[in-house]
């Protein structure tokens, strides 16, 4: 009786169960692995990292928000974790609990004063789709009758997400406590940075708006953003779009669309937001990415047949231009095989003298393919090789994720996210598509500023010849 008439008590039960469930998981995976991996036996490891994914899955399943956000880092991570653990995880990219209509009814009524029928005359007790954090229902206004997107938050965040993320804090801290050698500190800073930024839909709105701003002005480019009509913390209602995820191969060969244009044109805007604007969506899962065939107007602008419409606007990562040159020099070396540049730049964006493993967090390859050319096919032998070698250099690449600035954690995150796109939906894989496209963005990037800079310093030294000499060298050059 207490339970249900005095909320302190019910929250205080709840939470405690949270933390209860969390925390027997995660000892309980601790102790498997101590006992299990003493003697070390492949057979036994593979067994006991099936197991231990298991058994945290059914966790995060059943606490949902953050601890499903905790599972999709997790499926992230195959440059670090086995792949029991990041295939045991990828179903919470799509799988996620949905919260039940009453409880969203009472969402709008705490926050905006007004019932689900008092806003709209339909809302579709269906969402169109359920993430970590929200879900997302299509209604009509009543205000105006138009058709709209609406995003509302897990009622249930507001009560639990600082305990949760403390429990995850604890737990992490746990895990470093018993397993010395592998560090995981970063994935806890990362989610306390990150997490309350997601859950501001106001935060969103206004970077779906600055993005669009950044790409006005962008020739032939087919990407749409949502038009959001207002947003709250908790909710927002946008614009209504209608088409199919990016990996939906179905519908782009019954709408006429090529695939092979689709992923192009999604790496050339990707390389616009990272090498030009510094202002990076770091969530592009097949989720978050839709397909529609354009409007005419849209494909009179762009002079294609369809548009890449980016949703989830509530992760973005703002680059400093030294951090923005850095990186593109970085790619250059990459693309041209040359070690001094990736030692050089490896040592200035990531503080490691780790070249060689940052190398291939950064590209997902082998060495010897970077060595050679990037342009390489990625082969199923490759694949076999870097799966191979990951749990010798385990300690290596922990090391390396431990010293990164966060932007380039969450840079990896967009990099392997964006690579798995690109090969589901290619007819047949094109790194060297990639890189050219990466490569023009990196001299595209370098020149511009460069030439900033000569024109800054002209303006107060007037052209001097160290600055003349400089213009010309970056024409040849780039």
């Amino acid at each position: 009786l207490l339970y249900y008439q005095y909320e302190p008590f019910r929250y205080f039960v709840k939470a405690s169960a949270r933390c209860y469930r969390a925390g027997i998981a995660g000892l309980i995976t601790a102790i498997d692995y101590k006992w299990a991996l003493r003697h070390l036996y492949e057979t036994q490891k593979s067994e006991v990292h099936q197991r231990s994914a298991l058994r945290v899955l059914r966790c995060l399943m059943k606490s949902g928000g953050i601890y499903i956000k905790l599972g999709q880092h997790l499926s992230a991570m195959t440059y670090i974790l086995p792949k029991e653990w990041t295939e045991t995880m990828r179903p919470l990219q799509d799988q996620c609990p949905e919260s039940p209509l009453e409880d969203l009814d009472q969402l709008m009524i705490d926050d905006l004063g007004q019932s689900l029928e008092q806003l709209f005359t339909e809302f579709d007790p269906r969402p169109l789709g359920v993430a970590s954090l929200a879900q997302v229902h299509r209604a009509v206004l009543r205000e105006n009758g138009q058709e709209v997107a609406v995003k509302v938050q897990h009622p249930y965040l507001d009560e639990f997400s600082k305990i949760d993320l403390r429990t995850v804090s604890l737990i992490i801290g746990l895990a470093e406590d018993l397993f010395p050698e592998f560090q995981f500190g970063w994935l806890r800073d990362e989610m306390n940075v990150s997490l309350p930024q997601e859950l501001d839909f106001v935060r969103e709105k206004n970077n779906a708006q600055r993005v669009e701003r950044n790409f006005a002005d962008v020739a032939r480019c087919p990407l749409a953003i949502p038009h959001v009509f207002w947003a709250h913390r908790r909710i927002m209602a946008m614009e209504y779009i209608n088409g199919s995820r990016i990996d939906d191969k179905a519908y782009m060969q019954a709408h006429k669309i090529n695939p092979d244009q689709v992923a192009t044109e999604l790496t050339r805007i990707f390389s616009e937001m990272i090498f030009i604007h510094g202002w990076v969506h770091c969530d592009p899962h097949p989720g978050n990415i839709l397909v529609r065939t354009a409007p005419p107007a849209s494909s009179a602008r762009s002079g294609y047949n369809f548009e890449i419409v980016l949703l989830d606007h509530g992760l973005y990562r703002e680059l400093s231009s030294e951090f923005r040159m850095n990186y593109a020099y970085m790619w250059r070396a990459l693309m041209a095989g040359d070690e001094t540049g990736i030692r050089r730049y490896s040592k200035l964006l990531a503080g490691t003298d780790l070249y060689i493993v940052f190398s291939c967090i950064l590209t997902g390859r082998d060495w010897r393919v970077i060595q050679n050319d990037l342009n390489q096919a990625l082969t199923d032998d490759e694949v076999n090789t870097v799966f191979e070698k990951v749990p010798y250099l385990l300690v290596e690449i922990i090391d390396v994720l431990a010293t990164v600035p966060r932007e380039l954690l969450l840079l990896f995150k967009t990099n392997d996210l964006l690579r798995s796109v690109d090969q589901s939906i290619r007819s047949a894989p094109s790194p060297a598509m990639t890189m050219a496209i990466m490569g023009r963005y990196c001299t595209k990037a370098i020149y511009n500023e460069t030439m900033f800079y000569i024109r800054q310093h002209a303006r107060i030294l007037g052209y001097t010849w160290s600055l003349l000499g400089q213009w010309v060298r970056c024409q040849w050059q780039y």
